[in-house]
């Protein structure tokens, strides 16, 4: 499932009080995310956001994305084991004079659908072991 949410943040949107955006989710694997900053924000707009408390974007509990003109892509591997869960975003804006607005796209799948967090690696491997073994 595909969730998206266009986000514009006032001016003069100040970090002591951020634009705070919630939405729900369903349960599943919150596999990859798409942040798009248009051209304009020019590093005045911030973003970050969390899951019941949790930071998932950036790591870090206090720092905050910045961008201009790009999409960032990120794979995620968050589980959401209970639904509805809730996603907050924190939003800033530090130009004084235009709003700003930016697209977040979240893909949440099922679980059966992830393979766990270095299977693969594993996988291959294994794989390499059978075949590159010497009789």
């Amino acid at each position: 499932m595909l969730h998206s949410k266009h986000i514009t943040v006032p001016a003069n949107t100040s970090a002591s009080s951020p634009q705070i955006t919630r939405f729900k989710v369903n349960k599943g694997v919150m596999y990859r995310s798409y942040l798009n900053f248009p051209p304009g924000c020019a590093g005045l707009v911030q973003f970050r956001m969390s899951l019941e408390g949790s930071p998932i974007l950036p790591v870090e509990k206090d720092a905050y994305i910045i961008g201009d003109g790009i999409v960032f892509e990120y794979p995620l591997y968050v589980e959401i084991a209970e639904e509805p869960m809730e996603i907050v975003i924190e939003t800033v804006n530090l130009d004084d004079t235009y709003d700003h607005s930016l697209d977040l796209q979240l893909l949440i799948v099922d679980k059966q659908w992830v393979l766990p967090v270095g299977a693969y690696e594993g996988i291959i491997a294994a794989l390499k072991s059978i075949f590159t073994r010497r009789f």
